[in-house]
């Protein structure tokens, strides 16, 4: 298990690791939101609705409470039925005179039903372990993979040709094999990202996430997420570290290999791979590139919307985004966890053409107009204030070695 000992904390590495040609200590650091899902939600009894506000009951801090503990064992029955919670919840605060606002994460004006009923909302939270908050290298290793695909212009067309095969379905299951060869010769293999050490908890937030259309006002049930938000202040305090391991010694021995020397398409990949890692200019660079293609196709979507407070927002953020990115000494932007694009997620560099979109029908985007993809984007709402928002998932990533 990965060893954090708090912010910037030096990576515990085994005794039994390999000996690495590039190894890099890294700090991440939000630029926008970033939510990474857990798969954990908020149960309906961790909610509590209060006239018209809803709060987001803290039951870590509750369950420390003594006489509460023993108050909800006491009336449980009532606390999980959805038509006696509120009351019972509120009548145990009143008796303890606990303060409702002490102990709640956040609250949020409560979103009634046509029969006047507050709403069940998805409440989702952030990955972490034992109570801390966390990047996993799964996480920031699945978005360098797919930036370094499309940092490659051959790369990504091989992809492209793929969305143009008859047999669509099968050959997108072998996307890596059709780029690299046979799959256990991906040098993505040999390419570790550890997890980071542990995020300040008070930078961590439930925020509300509504979908924004590109073509026309249109509400949807909003939710809210844990999110891990940038300190507008300072900096200071608001980083984690990592630590990106390229295993070169392994990639030496796949070159050798007959079945490698043998298959250009593997030889050329591998080539290219060595040469991504052979210094620190060629990586950063490499990575600023994907990081201001994918920058500019959200700015060109943005550009589509009508004239409103949150296209304006959003387009000076994204402005922002490129001189951030441009600017970083050592280090690149990159979009990691849920809720953000299509393009950020795949190594397209460009947007798909109409019969590549219908293409998409066949896993599971159904509703998607052929001739404007995506049509919609999400973001964090950090107040009631229409320019008080930003889109979800931009870090900043800073080699400190």
């Amino acid at each position: 298990m990965q060893i954090r000992k708090g912010i910037l904390a030096p990576i515990q590495r085994r005794e039994s690791a390999v000996t690495a040609d590039f190894s890099k200590r890294i700090s991440i650091e939000p630029v926008s939101a970033v939510f990474i899902g857990s798969g954990e939600k908020i149960g309906k009894f961790e909610t509590i609705v209060q006239g018209k506000k809803t709060h987001i009951l803290n039951f870590d801090k509750l369950m420390e409470h003594e006489k509460f503990v023993d108050y909800f064992v006491a009336n449980s029955d009532k606390i999980f039925n959805p038509e006696t919670k509120d009351a019972v919840l509120l009548k145990i605060f009143e008796v303890l005179k606990i303060d409702l606002q002490e102990y709640s994460y956040t609250s949020f004006d409560t979103i009634f039903d046509k029969n006047g009923k507050p709403k069940t909302l998805q409440i989702s939270r952030f990955i972490r372990t034992a109570g801390r908050y966390y990047i996993p290298g799964s996480s920031l290793k699945g978005a360098l993979r797919t930036m370094i695909i499309k940092s490659n212009q051959k790369f990504e067309a091989t992809l492209r040709n793929v969305f143009r095969s008859p047999n669509v379905k099968f050959e997108v299951e072998k996307v890596e094999q059709n780029i690299f060869g046979q799959p256990f010769y991906s040098p993505f293999k040999l390419l570790r990202i550890t997890d980071s050490t542990f995020i300040n908890n008070s930078h961590i937030k439930f925020k509300k996430v509504e979908v924004v259309h590109f073509v026309r006002q249109k509400t949807s049930i909003p939710q809210f997420v844990e999110v891990w938000l940038p300190d507008m202040r300072s900096n200071e305090g608001n980083k984690v570290a990592a630590e990106i391991i390229s295993l070169f010694s392994n990639l030496s021995k796949l070159e050798s290999l007959e079945e490698v020397r043998r298959n250009e398409k593997l030889k050329e990949a591998l080539g290219y791979f060595r040469n991504l890692f052979s210094n620190e200019k060629v990586f950063v660079d490499r990575m600023k590139e994907s990081a201001m293609i994918i920058i500019n196709m959200e700015r060109q979507k943005i550009s589509t919307m009508s004239d409103n407070p949150v296209k304006k927002t959003l387009e000076e953020f994204y402005k922002k985004l490129l001189d951030i990115n441009e600017k970083a000494d050592r280090g690149f932007l990159v979009r990691i966890g849920g809720h953000t694009s299509f393009y950020s997620k795949t190594a397209f560099r460009g947007f798909l053409e109409p019969a590549e979109i219908k293409v998409l029908k066949n896993f599971g985007y159904r509703k998607i107009t052929e001739s404007n993809f995506p049509i919609t984007t999400r973001i964090v709402k950090l107040s009631e204030s229409p320019n008080d928002i930003m889109p979800l998932g931009w870090v900043k990533v800073e080699l400190m070695d």
